[in-house]
């Protein structure tokens, strides 16, 4: 498998399909027929899924770099404690994120065009615009520059970022420990909380939740803010490899179609 090239395995109820980029377009390399539709959330599913992608890496197939998983039909009737238990099963055991994709998304990503016709399958879908809302972290006192640069990307794919809402910084505060956005006040130390508390409750509302660590590093502010990202089964998106964090967890690194 080339370096850069991406693919993506599509679970389905009966049905696993593995798609790859080439030539920026999205091509269906395999697929195979998996029943889910009788099978619970238990170690009969995890054996199940776990000889699959076993199975992947011993056709080379797998390389938890490049490829990305996402889930529809049953794997959505899951309720949300179940969903969280199968995302971490796969974590663990093979490192890769198990993105299983609400309804709701998924319809927005079946109603994307390519010159004008609707595309062929969800991971056409996702490469022509994968979030409708997204939710930036990182540090603005250090990386402001590049998350100024990733919103105009995402901007650029019609992406509506729920937070930071604004490149524009009170000028006061660029040196301190809390940087304000420009309409924001600060009251007093206890009232950072307030704005805080705004930023990581747009998680609720956001596809996912795209950390800018240009250099690996990621801050103390944000590492706070993953308990709530964890805690709303939120999709977490590293821009770059993250480093020295004390406890892992389900993620990706990289963003498909967003250069």
């Amino acid at each position: 498998m080339e370096e850069k090239s991406k693919r993506f395995v599509h679970f389905e109820t009966n049905r696993t399909t593995i798609y790859e980029v080439q030539n920026k377009q999205i091509i269906k390399i395999k697929e195979d027929v998996l029943y889910f539709n009788e099978t619970l959330v238990n170690n009969e599913l995890y054996d199940k899924l776990d000889q699959y992608l076993y199975s992947l890496n011993n056709e080379n197939i797998f390389n938890t770099k490049n490829i990305r998983l996402c889930a529809t039909g049953i794997f959505q009737e899951f309720s949300l404690n179940e969903q969280i238990q199968l995302i971490i099963h796969i974590f663990v055991k093979h490192g890769i994120y198990f993105n299983i994709i609400n309804k709701e998304l998924e319809q927005f990503y079946l109603n994307q065009e390519i010159n004008n016709k609707k595309v062929n399958n969800i991971i056409e879908g996702m490469w022509k615009q994968e979030f409708r809302k997204v939710v930036i972290c990182g540090s603005f006192q250090k990386n402001m520059t590049e998350i100024c640069e990733l919103m105009d990307k995402l901007k650029q794919h019609n992406v509506e970022i729920l937070s930071p809402w604004t490149k524009d910084v009170v000028q006061e505060t660029l040196d301190t420990d809390f940087i304000l956005l420009e309409g924001q006040t600060l009251e007093n130390e206890r009232d950072s909380w307030r704005h805080k508390y705004d930023h990581m409750n747009k998680f609720i509302k956001a596809d996912a939740i795209i950390v800018c660590n240009p250099n690996g590093i990621i801050g103390k502010g944000t590492m706070f803010e993953f308990g709530f990202i964890t805690a709303y089964n939120k999709r977490v998106i590293f821009t770059n490899e993250p480093k020295d964090m004390s406890i892992l967890f389900p993620y990706e690194t990289g963003l498909n179609n967003i250069k």
